[in-house]
């Protein structure tokens, strides 16, 4: 019986890596002379279900008393497919084919791998460090998702404003999949979102998840990236603010 119950948080973690492996599938399906987007946009949308997955399985662990070592191994194998290598793949199938190649060699291809590296980097990390009450560097789930949004703004629909056609710019598509992935192995410090809500109750945080719900229900796409940007900003901005603060005492 006890092994049985330890088997369910192992099948959470894997629908964690499932989720990120069709993905793949999916992004790998995209061809530009089809523009069959929505194959890109189910790619992004199933690195969101891959969070939500790696989200509850560490809580079905406790809640079931079955925490193990095998446990969190295989959570960061799984986070390493759905948040390293999906989303790698993903920019690539959207925005990095279009680039040049010199001698050979694929300016995109060469992008598009240094998401995968700086994932299993910070997972190798975290699993090294006393994570305590947060996270050194952007959480994997956190950075998978802002790159993996990115193809379903083009369709995002609103209720108040109708549709929303929105194609980001490669530039502006580079800056944010570089800089997501050199954030995952930053040293800048990031709250454990869902903990922060649920046990401290922390009032910008609250009104954060309230401003994500209120998004959710008039555009699902924007809501999502709204709310991971507004994260990921919301670190940066605290790193740069107790540098100054250090520095002047």
């Amino acid at each position: 019986m006890i092994k049985k119950k330890s088997m369910i948080p192992s099948m959470v973690t894997m629908g964690n890596m499932v989720a990120g492996f069709f993905s793949i599938l999916y992004s790998a399906q995209y061809d530009p002379l089809l523009n069959n987007v929505e194959t890109l946009i189910i790619a992004g949308a199933l690195i969101f279900v891959a969070s939500i997955f790696d989200a509850v399985d560490g809580a079905v662990a406790r809640a079931l008393n079955v925490e193990s070592e095998l446990g969190m191994q295989l959570d960061s194998l799984a986070d390493a497919v759905s948040y390293g290598i999906a989303p790698g793949i993903l920019a690539y199938s959207a925005y990095f084919y279009k680039l040049p190649s010199f001698y050979g060699i694929g300016i995109g291809a060469l992008l598009s791998v240094i998401f995968p590296i700086c994932a299993i980097y910070r997972l190798a990390r975290f699993n090294c460090q006393d994570s305590g009450s947060g996270f050194k560097g952007l959480p994997s789930p956190a950075a998978g998702i802002i790159v993996g949004i990115v193809p379903a703004l083009l369709i995002s629909d609103n209720i108040f404003l109708g549709q929303i056609f929105f194609e980001m710019p490669m530039c502006v598509f580079i800056v944010l999949f570089v800089a997501s992935a050199l954030l995952m192995v930053s040293n800048i410090d990031y709250s454990k979102f869902f903990s922060d809500v649920w046990k401290k109750g922390k009032p910008a945080i609250v009104i954060t998840t309230v401003v994500f719900l209120f998004l959710l229900i008039t555009s699902k796409a924007w809501a999502v990236f709204v709310v991971t940007m507004i994260y990921i900003l919301w670190g940066i901005f605290r790193y740069i603010y107790r540098f100054f603060v250090n520095s002047r005492a």
